[in-house]
């Protein structure tokens, strides 16, 4: 059996001690390359953009250098507000006031219309009693439907933006970008049918609600930061089955307050809404009430966040 001498086995320590030491500094040496090659990535397209103006590197413009980004992708900087270098033109220019319009006595009546052959009749009414009011639109698209739309602005009154599709399962799903592509055809055909660039906006459902429960935060703030503002409702004659019902749940509720934003629902099925609708009015204007349209300088009705986990 072969012996090995005592000088070997101390040759043999030492090679493996040089190991040990030399093994992790390459390694630490090698991370260090990568981090600055990553640094400098960052850096590149860390500079001050314009709102909406895309970063080369496909970062978030508001990003902060020595801000680490959230997630990596195959190696790649992952941002997680992406969505905002989506549209980079999608932005209102209304000058927003810091202290919006609260005027006591005063009732916005709003329509989330299709439109349709309803909303005629419901021009017709208003014309009637002097009122101007909101619309906030869905995508129908047909040529009955588009010129209702320009009636709807050629008679004075708001136009605001519901939703392209009306699904919520599609415009509601677990990012941002859905609802942004849906927001950016309703604007899209708003604006070529009448001319006018919305400023207003109402998100389906309300702002808060168990379809977009996950996401609310991040698509108000996303909204918010592109200067448009929504409005939500303190009435609501959803599910009212006559025109009775329906005058009798905005009256009510309203008998108790010194303004409201009133949501009627302005579809081909709902025609007891236009019957209804005298009613409100004389009713409300017995109460004291003025009618104005929405604007984004009125105060807005905006739904509890602290109800929603």
């Amino acid at each position: 059996m072969k012996t090995f001498s005592v000088r070997f086995y101390k040759r043999l320590i030492l090679v493996f001690l040089a190991l040990l030491i030399l093994i992790p500094t390459a390694f630490a040496v090698f991370l260090g390359i990568r981090s600055a090659d990553l640094e400098r990535q960052l850096v590149q397209g860390s500079g001050e953009k314009e709102p909406g103006v895309q970063n080369t590197n496909g970062l978030d413009p508001s990003w902060t250098p020595g801000v680490v980004p959230t997630s990596y992708e195959n190696g790649l900087v992952s941002d997680p507000l992406s969505y905002q270098l989506l549209y980079p033109d999608l932005y209102s220019t209304g000058n927003v006031l810091p202290d919006r319009s609260k005027e006591i006595d005063t009732a916005y009546l709003t329509f989330d219309s299709l439109p349709s052959s309803n909303t005629t009749q419901i021009l017709d009414i208003l014309d009637e009693y002097d009122v101007k009011a909101t619309f906030f639109v869905m995508g129908t698209t047909d040529p009955d439907a588009l010129e209702v739309m320009k009636d709807i602005v050629n008679r004075g009154h708001t136009i605001g933006l519901l939703s392209y599709s009306g699904s919520y399962q599609e415009i509601y799903q677990s990012t941002v970008d859905a609802y942004l592509n849906d927001f950016k055809q309703i604007y899209d055909l708003v604006y070529e049918t009448t001319g006018v660039k919305a400023e207003i906006f109402r998100f389906p459902g309300g702002s808060v609600n168990s379809y977009n429960s996950m996401i609310y935060r991040e698509l108000i703030a996303e909204m918010l930061r592109r200067n448009f503002v929504f409005f939500d409702w303190t009435t609501s004659t959803e599910g009212g089955k006559d025109a009775a019902e329906i005058s009798e749940r905005v009256l009510s509720r309203m008998a108790d307050e010194d303004r409201g934003i009133i949501k009627f629902r302005d579809t081909l099925e709902s025609g007891n809404t236009a019957v209804a609708l005298p009613t409100i009015i004389e009713e409300l204007r017995n109460l004291g009430f003025k009618f104005q349209p929405l604007t984004v300088n009125v105060s807005p009705v905006v739904f509890m966040y602290e109800s929603m986990s």
